[in-house]
């Protein structure tokens, strides 16, 4: 079976490079843009045995665009919780301590009262294990970078630091097989869009959540 993942649309705050986390703001024009033409990638697959979405609006959205308006939700699927960083600009953060960001990137900092990078790979490596448990075919997760990137830890060893940041409405597909225990996954594409603009990020980095 294949596990694709995509990472939903840029929202208003991802352009403002501003932190997310479990808070929510609406997909931005480039962002539907983005889910528009990532639809385009799944029509031309066949139907897929289960698709699953958090349950964040900016997710869901993405999913009804790409044509899944009936997506389960799981709440694992959600971006790790930020904290007190949730809703401020990386800029500011940068400024108070330039190397807390990056080391929030790499998994090795968790912002004050915040989830760490262990406690949210736990909890979605086993959203993950359900959906490969009850898929009957392929299934596809529209979810946030910080999923990607743990279940590509999950799956395939790859952690935090051996990954380029991911853009939104990109797609991630990993060929599972489930007829071993534990089941034995290969990453076949990452970071795939159709549109090079869509590789552009604003400004000097993007806001990951």
């Amino acid at each position: 079976m294949r596990l694709i993942l995509i990472r939903h649309g840029e929202t208003e705050w991802n352009a403002e490079r501003r932190l997310q986390g479990h808070a929510d703001a609406p997909l931005s024009e480039r962002g539907i843009a983005q889910a528009r033409r990532a639809a385009a990638f799944f029509a031309a697959e066949p139907a897929p045995g289960l698709v699953v979405s958090s349950d964040l609006g900016r997710a869901r959205r993405t999913a009804e665009i790409l044509g899944f308006p009936d997506a389960v939700t799981d709440p694992r699927l959600r971006e790790m919780d930020l904290g007190d960083w949730t809703g401020r600009f990386i800029a500011e953060i940068e400024a108070e301590d330039r190397h807390a960001y990056r080391d929030w990137r790499l998994g090795t900092h968790t912002p004050p009262r915040g989830e760490t990078w262990q406690a949210f790979r736990g909890r979605v490596g086993a959203a993950i294990a359900d959906i490969l448990a009850r898929a009957p075919g392929d299934a596809v997760v529209v979810t946030h970078e910080g999923v990607v990137r743990a279940t590509c830890d999950v799956l395939v060893g790859l952690a935090p630091q051996s990954l380029a940041p991911l853009v939104p409405g990109a797609v991630t597909v990993f060929a599972v097989n489930r007829a071993v225990s534990p089941a034995a996954a290969r990453l076949l594409t990452f970071n795939y869009v159709s549109a090079p603009d869509d590789l552009k990020i604003r400004g000097l980095d993007h806001a990951p959540v």
